[in-house]
């Protein structure tokens, strides 16, 4: 074990964690934090690898491979605001619990388990002990290399290389928080729904990261939402024209609570009015907003996970047309839109 290493990860999680920096600022600290578990990682990127070589489509939705996995490291403020609201969560959960280890159940956690260092960083093993699942064995061994080249084996209860949708948590052993952050911008694709029901509905207790994943339903003029002006520190965001339709679908523990008579391949979601007449410029959008934990939160265009996308409907949308959503559970998880 590199002592150097530790104290790499130890003061990397501490500037990470300083809530005096605004997330925008760390692109720096999250480089180097990805460089640093990439060092020890048995799995390395490779850039001329093709986008979908290793992945695998499961029966709740596609498993990004290894590699595809490694590569989110990147995205500065996906992995800052989850590092930070998960220190957060397990932090609350400690006030709650102290005399025993906090459970940490982290789905997905890829090939660095990298969202997961800088808190084991932070507690001792006697306050804070993980299971680390990963459907990808490649990347469960890795995530091991990585966890003891720094020096936190003591901190893993378990590593399983396992389906998160089919793990069966420990009897009397519930995790005080489930993290996973296996998804896609507007919860497509991915199976983030059918890991965080699944695992919920065994520990419905316990503290979810993110706490919230919602698709909002705008109006947008795309001519001023997709217009990108070069900007310096001081200049005001763009602006942008956008009019709110409502919420069309929430992934919280409270919507999960309200499915628990949902037995078929879809879960419920909202219906939206177009309004009449609809006004040439604007187009029906979903923007996605991830609360991680109360005021860290992704918003559209801080994350690869919240670029807005268009509505999921087969033909035009008129003015005066109702939409109704659901989501669809399976091998293809994502939003639904049909014609009320």
């Amino acid at each position: 074990m590199s002592r150097t290493s530790f104290d790499r990860l130890f003061e990397l999680a501490r500037a990470i964690f300083d809530e005096r920096a605004p997330v925008y600022s760390l692109g720096p600290e999250i480089s180097s934090l990805a460089e640093l578990v990439r060092e020890h990682a048995t799995i390395q990127i490779d850039p001329s690898q093709v986008r979908g070589v290793g992945e695998t489509h499961a029966a709740t939705g596609l498993a990004l491979s290894p590699t595809m996995a490694g590569r989110c490291a990147d995205d500065v403020a996906r992995t800052a605001v989850f590092v930070r609201g998960l220190h957060r969560a397990i932090g609350e959960s400690r006030g709650s619990a102290p005399e025993r280890p906090t459970r940490a159940l982290y789905a997905g956690c890829g090939p660095y388990a990298l969202l997961a260092l800088p808190a084991m960083a932070s507690f001792g093993p006697d306050e804070l002990q993980f299971t680390l699942l990963d459907i990808h064995g490649a990347s469960i061994e890795s995530a091991r290399t990585v966890v003891g080249a720094l020096g936190l084996s003591d901190h893993v209860a378990a590593f399983e290389a396992i389906d998160a949708c089919r793990y069966r948590i420990p009897l009397g052993r519930p995790p005080d928080v489930i993290l996973s952050e296996t998804m896609n911008a507007c919860l497509r694709t991915e199976p983030q729904v059918a890991i965080i029901r699944h695992l919920h509905a065994q520990a419905p207790s316990a503290a979810l990261v993110p706490e919230s994943v919602r698709v909002d339903a705008y109006l947008v003029d795309v001519v001023k939402e997709f217009r990108f002006v070069e900007q310096d520190a001081d200049s005001s965001p763009p602006k942008r024209d956008r009019v709110f339709l409502g919420t069309v679908f929430e992934l919280s523990a409270e919507t999960i609570a309200s499915w628990t008579d949902e037995r078929g391949d879809r879960l419920p979601a909202a219906s939206i009015r177009i309004p009449d007449p609809l006004e040439p410029r604007y187009t029906p959008m979903l923007l996605t907003q991830v609360v991680v934990d109360r005021d860290h939160v992704l918003r559209a265009y801080d994350s690869g996970l919240t670029i807005p996308k268009h509505v999921p409907f087969d033909g035009p949308i008129r003015g005066g047309e109702t939409l109704a959503f659901h989501y669809r559970l399976g091998s293809r998880p994502g939003l639904v839109c049909e014609a009320a």
